[in-house]
């Protein structure tokens, strides 16, 4: 399981005005809560998030090194790619909003939302699901 930093002063600044109280951002979950006040489903959901950034961000890796080493590609490329989550994200999520018409739907329509929620309720989901399992909530 990913590492999870309980009552983090990094999820009070980042999550300052929202109703949220876990926020996933890289490889690591900060909660605001203690240990004993976060329920599994929502390490669940938080730690497949980490798992997510985690395969896209060796997945990018090792295309911009063959890119690099075949091509001549910069290597300050390298500098962008824990960024390509996001950037996924945020290029998914509005392509669903101009569809959708709504922030909500339209957020829990993002893919990576997608298996999160479907899966947050089994325990050993993310130690037992094939890798880039988002991709199939991609047409859904």
């Amino acid at each position: 399981m990913k590492r999870i930093y309980y009552e983090s002063w990094i999820a009070e600044v980042l999550l300052f005005f929202s109703y949220c109280e876990t926020i996933t951002v890289g490889p690591w979950v900060f909660t605001k809560l203690k240990e004993t006040e976060v329920p599994q489903y929502v390490r669940n959901h938080e730690c497949t998030h980490a798992r997510q950034w985690t395969e896209m961000t060796l997945l990018t890796g090792l295309l911009l090194l063959v890119a690099v080493l075949a091509w001549g590609v910069s290597a300050w490329w390298f500098l962008v790619i824990p960024l390509l989550y996001y950037l996924w994200y945020g290029v998914e999520y509005v392509v669903r909003l101009c569809i959708l018409r709504d922030g909500n739907k339209a957020y829990r329509a993002v893919s990576f939302e997608q298996e999160a929620y479907a899966n947050e309720k089994y325990a050993n989901y993310n130690e037992n699901s094939a890798y880039f399992s988002w991709v199939k909530y991609l047409t859904e």
